[in-house]
């Protein structure tokens, strides 16, 4: 029995489908193409897409302004980057220790949006509801506006 096989990558215009025997033909060998639903996480990430099984799903960005003691800064934000590492990508140098939200040195106050920082452990329920965020494990949900270098301001 032989079998119709379209070539997805063939490099020649003319050949673009072969027979083969259907005895060659295995469960891998009839997957698509990884190249058709993966990509690879840079350049994922580059366009704003969340790569799945299959799918691909468009990821949200949120505009984030830094208020430093340097001044104001707006940055893009996808929603799974911490607001912490897309400062440091967009060249910003922001005070961090810890890097896993278990110190305050990267202690931040929210003046407008909202972040998901389940990841810390160091602020209590009390400081996170009068704004306080620590930006190494701080993801956007929304735009937002974060005043920096508030670890003083913890009390």
């Amino acid at each position: 029995m032989m079998a119709q096989v379209a070539l997805s990558n063939t490099v020649s215009p003319v050949a673009s489908a072969a027979t083969i025997p259907s005895t060659y033909l295995t469960r891998s060998s009839l997957k698509m193409s990884s190249l058709s639903l993966k990509c690879p996480a840079r350049i994922c990430h580059a366009f704003g897409i969340k790569p799945g099984r299959g799918r691909i799903t468009a990821m949200a960005a949120y505009k984030v302004k830094l208020v430093t003691p340097e001044g104001e800064f707006s940055i893009d934000c996808p929603e799974d980057v911490y607001v912490l590492d897309a400062a440091e990508e967009a060249g910003l140098d922001l005070p961090f220790s810890c890097r896993a939200g278990a110190c305050s040195s990267c202690a931040g106050k929210v003046l407008e949006g909202s972040v998901d920082q389940s990841g810390g452990s160091f602020l209590d329920d009390e400081q996170m509801d009068s704004g306080f965020v620590l930006t190494c494990v701080a993801y956007p949900t929304s735009d937002l506006v974060i005043e920096t270098h508030a670890e003083d301001k913890i009390a």
